[in-house]
Formats: structure tokens, C-alpha cells, sequence
């Protein structure tokens, strides 16, 4: 049995390479935790996760909205200015808006982000991923993380959008500004602000000029369809479609690549379950679902208690952060035998790899959809695929965990 003294229970960030040993033991002797580390109280078990996810009534998303004042900042301080820039791009996306924001601008979005668009863009996903591993075929090696994981979700998303290729650059610059405030907040402070509000002014000012040219000349693309979306005369705001258009990026992107990523990594880990995708690759799309599972690309989520509420005999006083650890929940012997195997034929039940409820990702559809094409095109196109070099190194951003790189080698 391991001792709770062996186990970093409260840091994060030190159980990056391997978190479960730690969940297992927060599930079966704390499983409603108190982090002092962090202020906040952990889940670790499915039902527990499951149920926050599905009460929007007692567990609120906004937890970014407040942050200049939770942050101490006030109107008139600098640093707090720059905040205020910042933050908008994480609280007014719809995992960040509680009812009845999130309804409205939800139903909007779901209007353009149809099963029937996502599924009509099977063609392109699979000429990106041809030409991606096009790149490298010769060389009988790549990293699969830099070369296909990470450049496959972000080009999808932009092409779907229609973004053009000289104004790429301010996409993806924002999306990694995201992720850079999240992953660093804690460590690097107001210093980098003022770098990451300009970089946030410059995609507002350019998404803006688009919008209005879509508005104007309308195509088929993502983005005509959100500056056009309507429902009962209402319509999403400049500023709204500018969010938007990054959250659907920088969430699709991370969790995408993640998947693709770390799902590649899990397989190489498990040979026999590799040859059984190679022998039949009807069985991806079930593998797919079983790495969601396994891996859970979207590690931890974060919710804020509206009321006090009691669960498993713990008292979480109001306004408390709760940190959902989905990584924790879909490894839960209680709902999935035997967990800590991946096991792709596994009989189906639902992960929490996309969430529940009201904030089930909107994305889920386009991200089985890349991860399908990308597995079955490894497969099928790199036979002897293996492992290079040392053990890979996760990311240092505990919500999306994802791989550094993954140097593999082919026949």
C-alpha cells in the first residue's frame, strides 16, 4: 500500500509525469480534498465530478471574471489594467459563462457548429494529416507532437474558419497567449501582462476587420456563420465573435493535440494494443473513446461553489474554488473496471474527457473526428512504429496535459 508520506498530494505541478498514484490515494482516503497548496478543495471521484458538472445551479463556471480583484488589483493600478485585457478571453467563452449568458450565446454557436459541417470537413482533415506526415515520410522519423499533433488541430480550426494565411499568425499568437497566462499566473505575474494584452489588442483589432468583411461578402466558413448566426433577431457581438474565434481555437487545439499526443505515446506503451488497431481499424473510433478515458486531455477543470454544500461528510463553504480533477474521476475503479489498463476494447461508458452538462464541449464532435484520421493515418501509413530516445517530458500546465515532444522512428 503507498504511504501518503511517499505521495505529493498538494503540488500539482510535481506529479506532472505521473498523477495517478496520487488520485488513487485521494480517491480511496480524501476524495473531497482541501489543497492548501492552492485554496481550493479537489475531486477525484466520477460521480462526485460528474454531479458538479451537471449542477450549474450550486457550481458556477465564472471563475475568471473577478480575477483583478481576487488578484488585488484595482481600476486605478497599471498591472490590474492589463489584467482587465486579458481576462475577458477566459471568463466570456462558454466554459467560463454560467446561464443565462452561456444559453444565449451557446444556442448561437450551435447553430454554426453543426454535426453535418464538422462531418462534411472529413476530406480536408485527412489531406492536412497526408501532408504533415508527407513532410517527414523520407526521413523515417518525426516528432509526432511538433511535427503532427500540435499543427493538425490549429490548422483545421483556421480552415474552418477561413482565416487567411497572412493573418494566421495573430491567431495562433493568442491562443498560445492563453495558454501562457494560464500555465504561468502563478509563477510569473504582471510582468508578462502588458506583452500578452498586446498581443490580445492586436487579434481583436484584425478579427474585428474580418468580421465585417464577412458581414459585408459572406462564405460558407465558421466565421461568416457565427457574424451571421441569429436567434429571434439576436445576434453575437463583434467582441463576442472575437472570443470565440480563440476559444475555439486555443480549447480545440490543446485538447486535440493532447489527445493525439499522449494517446500516440499510451499506444506505443501497450504494442499488443497497437496491433490490434494495425489487424482491424474499425476499432479506432472505440479507441479513441478508451484514450479520451485514459489519458483525459482536459486534466482538470476548475468550478466555484454558489451555496455551502456538503459532500462525502466535507463542508465546502460558499464562494470556495473546486477543482475537478477529470484525470482523477475517469480512472475511477468504481465506474471503470479495472482503470489503469488501457484497454480499447473496453465496453462503453461515458468518460468525462469533454465534460457534462451544459459545458459538454461544443468541439467534441471535430475533435473524435481529427483523432480518428490521425490515429488510422499513423497506422496505416507508419508501419514499425516505435519509440526514440528517453521517456517524454509533459508540458508544464497541469489543465491541458500534453507532451513536449515525442521523437518516434518508422519502417
Amino acid at each position: 500500500m503507498i504511504e501518503e508520506t511517499s505521495l505529493e498530494l498538494d503540488n500539482f505541478f510535481a506529479t506532472m509525469q505521473n498523477p495517478y498514484p496520487a488520485y488513487a490515494y485521494l480517491r480511496e482516503h480524501y476524495p473531497v480534498y482541501w489543497n492548501p497548496m492552492f485554496n481550493c478543495f479537489t475531486l477525484t471521484r466520477y460521480d462526485d465530478v460528474n454531479m458538479v458538472f451537471s449542477d450549474h445551479k450550486r457550481f458556477s463556471s465564472d471563475v475568471w471574471s473577478r480575477a483583478p480583484e481576487m488578484f488585488g488589483f484595482g481600476s486605478d493600478d497599471s498591472s490590474g489594467q492589463y489584467l482587465k485585457q486579458i481576462i475577458p478571453f477566459l471568463a466570456y467563452n462558454l466554459q467560463g459563462m454560467d446561464p443565462p449568458g452561456h444559453t444565449r450565446q451557446r444556442t448561437l454557436m450551435m447553430k454554426t457548429f453543426t454535426p453535418r459541417m464538422i462531418e462534411a470537413f472529413r476530406p480536408t482533415v485527412q489531406k492536412l494529416v497526408d501532408e504533415l506526415i508527407d513532410q517527414r515520410l523520407a526521413e523515417g522519423s518525426m516528432d509526432l507532437v511538433a511535427d503532427l499533433a500540435y499543427p493538425l488541430p490549429s490548422n483545421v480550426i483556421l480552415d474552418l474558419l477561413s482565416i487567411p494565411r497572412s493573418g494566421r499568425p495573430y491567431i495562433r499568437a493568442s491562443s498560445e497567449a492563453i495558454n501562457e497566462f494560464v500555465a504561468t499566473i502563478l509563477f510569473t505575474g504582471p510582468q508578462v501582462w502588458p506583452r500578452l494584452a498586446g498581443v490580445f489588442a492586436d487579434v481583436t483589432a484584425y478579427l474585428k476587420s474580418l468580421i465585417a468583411e464577412r458581414r459585408t461578402h459572406p462564405g460558407e466558413d465558421l466565421l461568416t456563420k457565427m457574424a451571421l448566426a441569429e436567434e429571434n433577431g439576436d445576434m453575437l457581438s463583434e467582441d463576442e465573435i472575437v472570443i470565440a474565434t480563440n476559444f475555439l481555437l486555443f480549447a480545440g487545439h490543446e485538447t486535440t493535440a493532447n489527445l493525439i499526443g499522449v494517446g500516440s505515446y499510451n499506444l506505443l506503451q501497450n504494442p499488443e494494443q497497437l496491433a490490434q488497431l494495425r489487424d482491424d481499424p474499425t476499432k479506432i473510433p472505440a479507441a479513441v473513446e478508451e484514450l479520451l478515458r485514459y489519458v483525459s486531455p482536459v486534466h482538470m477543470l476548475a468550478r466555484r461553489s454558489l451555496q455551502e454544500v456538503t459532500m462525502r461528510g466535507v463542508t465546502i463553504p460558499q464562494d470556495s474554488s473546486i477543482y475537478l480533477l477529470v484525470g482523477a474521476a475517469n480512472r475511477d475503479p468504481e465506474k471503470f473496471p479495472d482503470p489503469e489498463r488501457l484497454d480499447i476494447n473496453r465496453p462503453a461508458a461515458r468518460s468525462l474527457g469533454f465534460g457534462y452538462g451544459i459545458h459538454f464541449c461544443i468541439g467534441a464532435a471535430l475533435a473524435r473526428l481529427e483523432s480518428q484520421v490521425a490515429f488510422e493515418t499513423i497506422i496505416r501509413r507508419l508501419p514499425d512504429l516505435r519509440l526514440v530516445g528517453d521517456t517524454p517530458v509533459f508540458r508544464p500546465n497541469y489543465s491541458l496535459r500534453g507532451l513536449v515532444s515525442l521523437p518516434v522512428g518508422f519502417g
